[in-house]
Parts: structure tokens; C-alpha cells; sequence
């Protein structure tokens, strides 16, 4: 495989060393998209370690392939806050527009990399970088299924999801994030990823790590019997003591799968069905969510998907906003036709060749059609030829 360097100062000397990394750029460059398994554990891992800086209240700012590295056998994210100017291939709609960042902006970027990873090539791309800034403030995510038609519908629908323009239609938390792909791994067959990193270095205000380790105080000699300490709490509440056992994660399970898990900690189970782009008897939700502690009834109120979407309604939106507001739900728009209209501003979607709430599957295509202007002179009420720019009657530019 091939590698990365860098060159780093020995400490307390004028000598550098070349140093070997393996990148998530060298491994895609090398190989291409990545079998599902592999991306599944691959990203698992990547998100433990944004979860725990997260946690530390850094954002990483700069999330590409690039800074994606291999740590003996974990994928970690390299040099964190360090990058003033993010990666414009990889920056989430509101870095874009300027807007202030939060979590939700490194998630989006880590996305755009599992999009990349599972289907060999970035979702926005042009020569410019102002039209790939446009493009990820306003142009809605390819399915990668279409791309890829080998990536399960559970991953395309994840993936999507990542990509939301809006940041509250996103994965609020990188462990939100990781807890979605590990549902996709049980539904498609795949164990998890490997056990979560301990803990990060604290990083200094640069977001680089320390240079020196630190100096062991003595009071560290109390650190073993704290750890002790902490595990026996852990495990008395996670064993249902203080406020009762909390509810495990089922998100993505089948239902049969789900309701084994819950019933076997203890805990009732109501079904509900919904429909969702992910595939019919899987779990979309559940109340309450996974970690919380259940009410005192203990049931937990599961929502299974039926595998079907309806048609949103569409009328009066942008054909960009159509797309986006489909894609949400892996449908695809197809400008099928345009005409003339009164009621609606060209560019503005008129009607949709599928009726409004019919039920589909993921992935199905809706043909749309869209205003190309006024139908009517507005001076003199005369009706506009095809492809008319003028009034035929008084000269009026439409």
C-alpha cells in the first residue's frame, strides 16, 4: 500500500526524520470505493475518534480523506483545528456561506468522505471552486446506489442523511453518526468495528497535540483506585440500579431482531409502522432513545419501516428545491415537461406526474413539470405562442 510522508524535527535537535502515514486518500487513490464491510468498520472507527474530540469541545474543521490516518490498526482523524481554509470539496453548506460551525459541520464533511469512499468520487465536483462552494449550499446529493448499485439501501439512505443541507436534518452527533452505520452493519450482515480508542491527548488551543508527554503528578497514584471506582458505578447502573436499566440500542435492526433485544432486557415493546426509505421490517425509530432510561411503564415504542414513501408535495417549490425535498426521501426528479403558466414563477414546479401521497419504493423516479413563464400578456391579456419572447399583440417581453 502505497504511503504518505512528513518530515518532523527530532526534539532537542536540528535533525528531521521522514515519516510514514498511511492515509484514507492513499488507500482510495490505490484501490478505489471500498467493500461495504470494510467502509462500515473503516467509518465506525473514524467516528469514535470525532465523537471523543467532540466531546473535548474541538471540531476538527477540515475533515477529508487526507486527514483520515491509520494508527496501528484503528483509523483516526489527523490534525485537528489546525486548517484555517477548509477543503472545498469536503465543506458543509454553512462553512460555505460563511456561516458560524458547529459538530454538525464536521459531520457533514465526514459524509461527503463516506460518500467518496463508497462509490469512488466526490458528490460535488467542477473546475471552479466557487461552483462546487454553490453546489454544496444548493444542489442535492446523487443517490450513491446510482452510482453503486451494490451499496445497500440502508447505507444510501444513511449516507443521504449525512448530506442534508439543513443542519438539523443531519446526524446531530458523531456518535448519533456511528450508532447509525453500526445499525446498517447488523441489517446487512456485518460485526462491528473494533473497540473505541480510550482517549485523545488533550490537544493545546491550536488543536495540535503535545510534543512532550506529561509530567505524572503524584496524586496519579489515585487514578487506579478512581478507575475502579467508576467501572463499579457503570456497571451497577448499566445492571439497573439508580433510575432503573437503560434501553438498548435497536435502530436499524429488523423488528424480530429489536424486539429479542429489548425483551431481553427487560423491557415491553409497542409497534408502530412508518414509512421510510429503509427496507420494510427495520427499525426507523425508537422512544425512548438508546441510553435513555425507560418510564415506569418500561415499554419502548418502536417505529418499523414499511419499506414505502409517499410522493411529498411539491407544487411551488424550486426545481433545486424539488430535487432536495425528493432526494430526502431517495426519490428522483425528472423534468419531464415545462409549460407556460399564470399561477406560478418560471423555474417554479407547476404539477408531478405522480399523484401527491402515492406510496412508492426508495429510489422510484417522478417526473415533474415546471413553469417557463407567464401563459398570459399581462398588458393585454393575449395568449403567448410556444417559444414566444414577445407579445404578438403589443410587443410585451415575457
Amino acid at each position: 500500500m502505497k504511503t504518505s510522508e512528513t518530515r518532523q524535527n527530532l526534539p532537542g535537535t536540528d535533525q528531521t526524520v521522514v515519516v510514514k502515514i498511511t492515509t484514507l486518500a492513499d488507500v482510495l487513490k490505490e484501490r478505489g470505493a471500498l467493500p461495504e464491510p470494510e467502509l462500515l468498520k473503516t467509518f465506525q472507527q473514524v467516528l469514535d475518534d470525532l465523537e471523543l474530540a467532540h466531546s473535548q469541545a474541538m471540531l476538527h474543521r477540515d475533515i477529508s480523506p487526507s486527514r483520515i490516518v491509520l494508527d496501528g490498526e484503528t483509523w483516526k482523524l489527523a490534525e485537528y483545528g489546525v486548517a484555517k481554509v477548509g477543503t472545498v470539496k469536503y465543506m458543509s453548506p454553512e462553512r460555505c456561506q460563511g456561516k458560524p460551525m458547529d459538530a454538525r459541520s464536521d459531520t457533514y464533511s465526514l459524509g461527503i468522505v463516506l460518500f467518496e469512499a463508497a462509490t469512488g468520487r466526490v458528490p460535488f465536483d467542477a473546475e471552479m471552486k466557487f461552483q462546487i462552494m454553490e453546489a454544496q449550499v444548493s444542489s442535492p446529493a446523487p443517490s450513491p446506489r446510482a452510482i453503486k448499485s451494490t451499496l445497500s439501501a440502508e447505507l444510501d439512505r444513511l449516507i443521504l442523511r449525512a448530506l442534508s443541507k439543513n443542519p438539523s436534518g443531519r446526524f446531530q452527533t458523531a456518535g448519533e453518526f456511528r450508532r447509525a452505520l453500526e445499525g446498517v452493519g447488523r441489517s446487512v450482515g456485518v460485526s462491528g468495528a473494533s473497540a473505541r480508542p480510550a482517549e485523545r491527548p488533550a490537544h493545546d488551543a491550536g488543536g495540535k497535540l503535545p510534543s512532550e508527554p506529561r509530567r505524572v503528578k503524584p496524586a496519579a497514584i489515585l487514578i487506579p483506585l478512581a478507575v475502579i471506582v467508576v467501572a463499579a458505578a457503570a456497571y451497577f447502573l448499566l445492571k439497573g440500579g439508580i433510575g432503573g436499566p437503560k434501553v438498548p440500542a435497536v435502530l436499524g435492526m429488523s423488528q424480530a431482531e429489536a424486539e429479542q433485544a429489548l425483551r431481553g432486557a427487560g423491557f415491553g415493546v409497542d409497534i408502530e409502522n412508518a414509512d421510510d426509505t429503509l427496507a420494510a421490517g427495520h427499525v426507523t425509530s425508537q422512544v425512548p432513545a438508546a441510553g435513555e432510561k425507560a418510564s415506569g411503564s418500561r415499554v419502548v415504542v418502536l417505529k418499523v419501516s414499511s419499506g414505502m414513501v409517499a410522493v411529498p408535495s411539491l407544487g411551488g417549490l424550486t426545481l433545486a428545491e424539488a430535487r432536495a425535498r425528493l432526494a430526502e426521501l431517495a426519490l428522483t426528479a425528472v423534468k419531464v415537461d415545462s409549460q407556460y403558466s399564470d399561477s406560478y414563477d418560471a423555474g417554479v414546479v407547476v404539477s408531478l406526474a405522480t399523484k401527491t401521497g402515492t406510496k412508492l419504493v426508495p429510489h422510484s423516479s417522478i417526473g415533474l413539470t415546471v413553469s417557463a413563464g407567464r401563459a398570459t400578456c399581462p398588458q393585454c391579456g393575449t395568449r403567448r405562442g410556444a417559444g414566444a419572447r414577445f407579445c404578438t399583440n403589443c410587443g410585451y417581453k415575457f
